[in-house]
């Protein structure tokens, strides 16, 4: 599943893969590999840092000594932040920008999720081996993150429209979410679970 609206993207060499990048003022989005659902979005007002947030603890990434700073505006050609804790102004070049951010020298907080991709299931085995009832869902953040989560089929013939699922295996950095974004990442896991007829 993808709510990816349209985009103006052209393609871009970054380390020595293919990524998509939008065009577009007002946002950065970074497809960081063509063919793979992890991306980057950044709007304007979000948060930019100095620091890898896919190889890094949360600890570690809110080290004093590591620079953050506010978007304030996203233009065709350069990107002005506001250093938050003096102020002071910083633009960058908009293609400089995106590859820190997608070779991981710069990371974004987590705001929302875009992409979500569920595999598994009974209808993607044999019903007779184990495993069968179990759907995988992955959820894909504006951060380059991914997020996966475990449920299994709890009702025996499905005959019903939806397949009721439950829970087993919660990736334990989403119970560290604000409630706001836990919010976010479970209307995006339910809707993409809808989406493919089961219910939770």
């Amino acid at each position: 599943m993808s709510n990816d609206r349209a985009r103006n993207m052209v393609s871009r060499s970054i380390e020595g893969v293919e990524t998509l990048v939008s065009t577009e003022s007002g946002e950065i989005f970074v497809d960081v590999s063509a063919s793979n659902p992890r991306y980057i979005r950044v709007e304007e007002g979000d948060t930019v840092q100095e620091g890898d947030i896919r190889s890094r603890t949360p600890d570690e990434l809110a080290s004093e000594s590591l620079r953050k700073w506010t978007v304030e505006t996203i233009g065709p050609e350069t990107i002005i932040g506001a250093d938050r804790e003096t102020g002071e102004r910083r633009e960058w070049d908009r293609e400089s920008l995106e590859q820190k951010l997608a070779i991981g020298g710069l990371s974004t907080n987590l705001t929302d999720f875009e992409r979500v991709k569920v595999s598994g299931g009974a209808d993607a085995s044999n019903g007779d081996e184990p495993g069968s009832d179990e759907v995988s869902v992955t959820v894909y953040g504006n951060d380059s993150r991914k997020f996966t989560e475990t449920y299994r089929r709890i009702d025996g013939d499905g005959d019903g429209d939806e397949r009721r699922l439950e829970l087993t295996e919660s990736d334990e950095r989403v119970e560290r979410f604000e409630p706001e974004l836990r919010e976010r990442f479970d209307q995006a896991v339910e809707l993409a679970l809808r989406n493919e007829g089961y219910a939770v």
